[in-house]
């Protein structure tokens, strides 16, 4: 009976231990599985702060990039207008007169220019022709006849100083000029430019031939000019320009031209203008039977475009 005790007493003992030992195991793995699973957790914690980092990272670089790019490339701003375009005008004056004398004048000038940042180029042509007719003759006898036409390049040499070449022809069948081509090279210097006045000074050698009184001759010549515009308001101006030509191993044999002009606006856009010129030319060795000075005063009516 002791020893049926016993044994039974040693199952109990073993299957408690074996209870013990299977609750132990099951403690260890439910502990095991909430550890992993903290960890995991946690894990996916610190991934998704990794992200949050990454995401605020990539809008600080967008932001960064964005900035660059406004700085690396601004507005552009409006194109601008250009302002070199060639400025042209044609003037025509005309005068008619009837009674003792009859009396019939017309002149014509024509002009265009263009200014490059570093060139200006500029052409012209002027003429003059007259006829008058005394009483009681049947010959109309020409009293005016007058061609000139000139080119000129200028290029800026900094400073106000510039380079300029310059041609000039020129008939006047009254003064018996048949021809005279001139060509002078040289070196100019503006005074003061801008948008209201300029004063500017030419000099350089130069050189003519002419028909003269029947007569073709050439010769070295020096050249000095001076030129003036004034802008008195937006719609008036006025301007001069004289210039100098005397024979470089005969100075006693010079050529003076000049010119004073005055012109105003007739129409708000300035393109139709009224204008006065007066015009004088000086030849100290004229042709048999001339005089020395031509003088013309030239009322027209200017066109610009």
């Amino acid at each position: 009976m002791i020893r049926m005790m016993t044994i039974e007493m040693r199952i109990l003992w073993r299957v408690a231990v074996a209870l013990l030992l299977a609750d132990a195991a099951t403690q260890a793995q439910t502990n095991s599985a909430t550890s992993t699973n903290q960890a995991s957790s946690s894990t996916n914690q610190v991934s998704s702060s990794t992200n949050q980092v990454s995401s605020s990272t990539n809008q600080v670089s967008s932001s960064t990039n964005q900035v660059k790019s406004a700085t690396a490339a601004p507005a552009k701003p409006p194109p601008a207008v250009p302002t070199n375009g060639w400025k042209s005008s044609v003037a025509v004056g005309f005068s008619l007169a009837r009674g003792n004398a009859d009396t019939t004048l017309a002149s014509f000038a024509a002009n265009t220019q263009k200014k490059w940042t570093h060139n200006d180029l500029m052409f012209g042509a002027d003429g003059l022709y007259g006829k008058t007719r005394l009483p009681n003759s049947s010959q109309s006898q020409t009293t005016a006849e007058t061609l000139h036409g000139f080119s000129q390049y200028n290029r800026s040499l900094g400073d106000g100083f510039y380079a300029y070449a310059r041609a000039d022809g020129f008939h006047d069948g009254v003064a018996d000029i048949k021809y005279r081509l001139t060509l002078a090279p040289g070196i100019g210097y503006y005074f003061v430019t801008n948008k209201t006045v300029d004063l500017s000074l030419e000099c350089g050698p130069g050189y003519i031939k002419e028909q003269l009184d029947g007569k073709s001759e050439s010769f070295a010549t020096l050249r000095a000019a001076q030129r003036f515009h004034y802008a008195i308001s937006p719609h008036a101006k006025v301007w001069d320009t004289v210039e100098f030509l005397p024979q470089a191993d005969h100075l006693d044999n010079y050529i003076v031209n000049a010119e004073l002009g005055v012109e105003s606006a007739l129409t708000k856009n300035n393109k139709l203008n009224l204008r006065t010129v007066l015009q004088d030319s000086y030849n100290n060795v004229p042709a048999a039977g001339r005089l020395k000075n031509d003088l013309k005063l030239i009322a027209a009516l200017a066109y610009k475009f």
